[in-house]
């Protein structure tokens, strides 16, 4: 094995999601023991041009799969191991990550013993990068929309999701309505008229596919902005999508700025910006950038705990749903629930373990 090079050129967002599949199914499965992530550079480059050769590699201590079922685990909707411990969810992740890695030019491999443990590794040719300038760049902030409300409907069946994207988009300034499946979504955008629908595919009732169908049947909704949101990362959903009458794709995890580029470029929308120049986090306020600089009020000491605890544990579902409750809680403690969600929306732990942990 060589060194590891320093910087190098990949798909961070493929990267990521690939790595949140294998590294959550594995500390989902292990109940003793533990999860380790191994990264390993397996070739010399004979010159700077020259691709260098990563493995990446997770191992867990966990139930194992039996050998009659290694085969089937990278088929989609297929969880493999015993029924006590199977997950809820639809079983996508692996099927997810195995064609994640194949479109990055790699091979997803398994090697399990059941009661023991199961190793997942790829390994991916990945250019390294030798100089790096960063830009000098200002990050603006977009604090609102210059001009009227655009109307949303979000639709989601599982409420996180759909709190998640109300928390972004509500403070600032679109108007917001939810749905929980497809049939409920046709309903409301009758009533509702939105400017844009962020449609998930995977519903009970009606799914994603027949919902946009049905509405494009409907007379004042047949120029409706539907943006399809949803964990599947194989092109044929994105083309049957397409055909079903929607405008767009955007991929869960869903990043904030790509969302937000999306609904600029399809609402033909113009941003008010606030460059990002926070003050210093006092004991009792943080500030925020909002239009009225709202504070920032910090919950009592038992749940900054708990939200400490589940940064160290990489507990993203956890973080959102103590969010959720805490903003539901107090009116005060909603501008730190929102910054909270916005946060783990794009999956950034160590900004949230940032903020949190002067008030341990």
């Amino acid at each position: 094995m060589t060194q590891l090079p320093t910087i190098i050129h990949a798909d961070e967002t493929r990267l990521r999601q690939i790595f949140i599949n294998l590294l959550g199914n594995a500390v989902k499965f292990t109940e003793r023991g533990g999860v380790t992530f191994k990264v390993s550079s397996i070739q010399t480059p004979k010159s700077q041009l020259q691709n260098q050769k990563i493995r990446f590699q997770v191992e867990d201590s966990g139930i194992g799969i039996a050998p009659d079922e290694l085969g089937k685990i990278f088929l989609p909707f297929q969880q493999a191991g015993e029924r006590h411990y199977q997950a809820q969810g639809t079983g996508l992740g692996l099927a997810i990550s195995k064609r994640l890695v194949e479109m990055m030019g790699g091979e997803l491999h398994v090697e399990s013993t059941l009661g023991q443990g199961t190793t997942f590794w790829m390994e991916l040719d990945l250019p390294e990068v030798f100089s790096m300038i960063p830009k000098q760049t200002e990050k603006r902030i977009i604090i609102g929309i210059d001009g009227p409300s655009r109307k949303v409907l979000v639709v989601d069946d599982q409420w996180e999701n759909r709190s998640v994207l109300v928390n972004l988009l509500k403070p600032l300034g679109f108007e917001i309505m939810e749905a929980s499946n497809g049939q409920e979504s046709v309903e409301k955008a009758r009533q509702f008229r939105p400017d844009v629908i962020l449609m998930d595919l995977v519903m009970p009732v009606m799914d994603g596919f027949e919902a946009t169908r049905s509405i494009r049947q409907v007379n004042e909704l047949t120029d409706v902005i539907i943006i399809v949101t949803s964990a599947s990362a194989f092109q044929q959903d994105q083309e049957v999508s397409l055909a079903a009458g929607c405008n767009d794709f955007l991929a869960k995890p869903i990043q904030l700025d790509e969302m937000l580029e999306k609904l600029r470029e399809h609402l033909k929308l113009e941003w008010v910006y606030e460059v990002d120049r926070r003050p210093k986090k006092t004991q009792d306020h943080l500030q925020i950038s909002d239009k009225t600089t709202q504070p920032l009020v910090v919950p009592p000491a038992p749940i900054i705990k708990t939200l400490y605890e589940f940064t160290m544990q990489g507990h993203i579902d956890g973080i959102i749903e103590q969010a959720t409750q805490l903003e539901k809680t107090d009116e005060k403690f909603k501008p730190f629930a929102t910054e909270l969600l916005r946060l783990a929306n794009e999956f950034q732990v160590r900004k949230i373990r940032e903020l949190i942990k002067p008030y341990l």
